[in-house]
């Protein structure tokens, strides 16, 4: 008989082992899931941009939407600031 048959403490650890192995392998499974949905949602979305002749490349590359961009990231930097200061005002 091997050395861990007799060792109450080695067969608590591989129980223990084990019962994370499975934790583990749960929480593999739903990401996989996950990922599956988010895949499938993201192909669905694409097909349809594609269908509406939606081209994102040329779109982006225009200097319009670069200056819009910058204009959103400061707008949403000003909102942060807003949001933090409301915060450390009213805790």
């Amino acid at each position: 008989m091997a050395l861990a048959d007799h060792d109450p403490d080695l067969l608590a650890q591989n129980e223990q082992l084990r019962t994370r192995v499975e934790q583990l392998e749960l929480e593999l499974a739903t990401l996989r899931a996950q990922t599956v949905q988010t895949v499938a949602s993201a192909q669905e979305t694409l097909y349809w941009f594609e269908r509406w002749g939606v081209d994102f490349n040329a779109l982006f590359s225009r200097p319009q939407v670069d200056q819009l961009r910058k204009v959103v990231r400061a707008l949403r930097e000003v909102y942060r600031k807003a949001v933090k200061t409301k915060r450390r005002f009213l805790s």
